[in-house]
């Protein structure tokens, strides 16, 4: 399936001009960057308007949480600092002290209630209960005369002892306050008081808290147009809550764990709800507000974009129809002189009037047509030489078979005379001669380079007698690889010259050879005087060279190197390793080629 898509892509722009392709990929290129900056924008921009309108909502009910806590506090304080008090103490245990009398407990219990009324603005009142059912309260009073003991809140505060106790919109209990305040008005804190020495408990205060306190300071939290914070209890009932049509459609269940936020559509439109517990007990803040609302504004951005993108597009397209022109223009004159010159007029020449990419490439084209016009005229010279090469090549080959049937003649003429010596030495050179013929073949059996090889030491052993010997080790399995001819004997020639030559003593030639690596490896090794250590590292070094100095070209070191190369690749060739004073070791790399006959002439 994708192969079938590119070969149609492919089709449809193989034969389109180089102006409707530049406009394609442009215009293309620039929708694809506009497109995907607006995308990569408005979405940032939405994660970024979502995180900072959670981090502003969680920021505004920590601010209310916190001020919520101070006055739940300071009751918690008011409500220990009177279970302390000695007076509320003897009140609530009357009958099991010697104090003062009833009377006189109950006028000091309600002036202390009233001078922390009188201080917190916020209590509406205050009530103690002991468990003989008798109460002291100021502010308060009971609706009947049912015993106090019987109360709801009277019981929690009992069974728990050691906290306290909030109740929102205690309705239904037997009190009501002076104030005329509604059980809705009110936040009521419950306590038990226990007996300092024994731990039994005595009885339980309570005081009430005008909720206009906590109406003030969740109202004063602003969450843009329409969004607003709530206090739920722990039975998911709402404490306080701004008047809206939202907050008693909200369900305490959607919330689950200490914090976190929850996404629900109600009539319709989304909101988030982000919440929070208060530490000491179950109640949470609820933070409220409709996501589109805060997203309204990326959505603007978002119309705006488009409209922006359209205006750049169209003079992205304006401009890339004008830079396509700028280039297709010369390239076209460009073509047509290539035309001309593919039919032979070779006098044209680009008019480059800039030093752009397209300038730099008339100029190379001009550069081109001036260097073809050479070459034409160099290859007829070539041709001119080679022809005359060529006879002087047919006048080598005659020579040395003139010179091979000479020596025949000299050698059937020592045998005829008993010369064993000179009948030696012309045999050896008549095979010497013989193979370097080889029938013009430049491939030949490594049996026959050696024997070559040997041809060659022998007359040398003739011509230094006791100073040289040698030895060859060439394995059956090997003798039947192919090679480029006279390569051994240029090595052997240069082991004498440079090597045993300059040698007080009896000099060795060892020739050996051995598979390696998938390659054919021949040694020539001898004992003379080695290279110094600079000049073995020049001539390793010239064995990489790209290029050689016409003094190492010829039958030497560097030739049979070279032709290695040219032959087989730079991963064949020569390399010498020498210890001065102790002899040098040659090694040829060749590939294995058994029983090929490659570049026959």
């Amino acid at each position: 399936m994708r192969t079938d898509w590119m070969s149609m892509l492919s089709g449809l722009f193989a034969n389109r001009s180089i102006r409707f392709k530049l406009l394609f990929y442009f215009v293309i290129i620039t929708l694809f960057s506009i497109l995907a900056l607006s995308f990569l924008g408005s979405t940032l921009y939405k994660n970024a308007i979502e995180e900072e309108t959670n981090a502003h909502t969680v920021q505004m009910m920590e601010q209310v949480k916190n001020h919520i806590e101070v006055y739940i506090e300071e009751m918690d304080n008011i409500i220990y600092y009177l279970s302390q008090d000695s007076s509320v103490i003897q009140f609530l245990d009357w009958e099991n002290t010697d104090s003062s009398p009833f009377y006189l407990l109950d006028y000091k219990v309600r002036q202390l209630q009233g001078v922390y009324i009188e201080k917190h603005v916020e209590i509406a009142g205050a009530m103690i209960v002991s468990e003989k059912k008798q109460f002291a309260s100021k502010g308060l009073e009971p609706i009947t005369r049912d015993a106090m003991t019987d109360e709801q809140w009277y019981k929690k505060a009992v069974q728990e002892p050691d906290h306290i106790h909030l109740f929102s919109h205690p309705i239904g209990r037997n009190i009501r306050a002076e104030q005329n305040l509604s059980a809705d008005q009110v936040l009521s804190f419950v306590r038990a008081v226990k007996d300092p020495l024994t731990g039994r408990v005595l009885g339980v205060i309570l005081i009430d808290m005008k909720l206009d306190i906590i109406q003030d300071i969740v109202e004063s939290a602003s969450l843009g147009k329409s969004g607003f914070i709530f206090i739920m209890d722990e039975n998911g009932f709402v404490v306080y809550s701004p008047v809206n049509p939202i907050v008693y459609r909200i369900s305490g269940d959607w919330m689950e764990g200490r914090s976190g936020k929850v996404f629900r559509y109600i009539n319709e439109l989304e909101y988030q709800m982000v919440f929070n517990t208060f530490p000491e007990f179950d109640w949470r803040i609820v933070g409220v507000f409709p996501l589109k609302e805060s997203l309204q504004v990326v959505a603007d951005i978002q119309f705006y974009t488009v409209i922006i993108a359209l205006v750049t597009l169209l003079l992205a397209f304006m401009a890339s129809w004008y830079f396509t022109n700028s280039i297709v223009r010369p390239v076209g004159k460009l073509r047509s002189l290539m035309k001309k010159v593919e039919e032979g007029e070779l006098h044209l020449r680009f008019p480059s009037k800039t030093k752009d990419e397209i300038g730099q490439l008339g100029n190379s084209f001009n550069h081109m047509v001036q260097e073809i016009d050479n070459l034409i005229h160099l290859v007829y010279l070539e041709q001119k030489e080679k022809r005359e090469a060529e006879l002087k090549i047919l006048q080598a080959q005659i020579k040395p078979h003139f010179l091979y049937n000479t020596l025949d003649t000299i050698q059937w003429m020592a045998q005829d005379r008993d010369a064993d010596d000179i009948v030696d030495i012309v045999v050896a050179l008549t095979h010497l001669f013989r193979i370097s013929l080889s029938k013009g073949r430049e491939v030949i059996p490594l049996s026959e380079e050696i024997q070559h090889v040997e041809s060659y030491l022998i007359i040398q052993m003739a011509r230094y007698e006791d100073k040289l010997s040698y030895e060859i080790d060439i394995s059956p399995e090997i003798e039947t690889q192919s090679v480029l001819k006279i390569i051994l004997q240029p090595l052997v020639e240069n082991a004498i010259y440079h090597g045993i030559k300059e040698k007080l003593t009896k000099g060795k030639i060892r020739i050996y050879g051995y598979q390696e690596d998938n390659k054919l490896v021949l040694v020539v090794e001898d004992n003379g005087i080695g290279f110094e250590p600079d000049r073995l590292m020049q001539m390793n070094e010239s064995f990489h060279a790209v290029r050689q100095s016409s003094e190492d070209r010829g039958y030497g070191l560097y030739n049979v190197n070279e032709r290695i190369k040219l032959s087989h690749g730079s991963g064949y060739g020569l390399k010498i390793e020498s210890e001065r004073g102790r002899g040098s070791r040659i090694v040829v790399r060749l590939p294995l080629m058994l029983g090929s006959l490659r570049m026959e002439g």
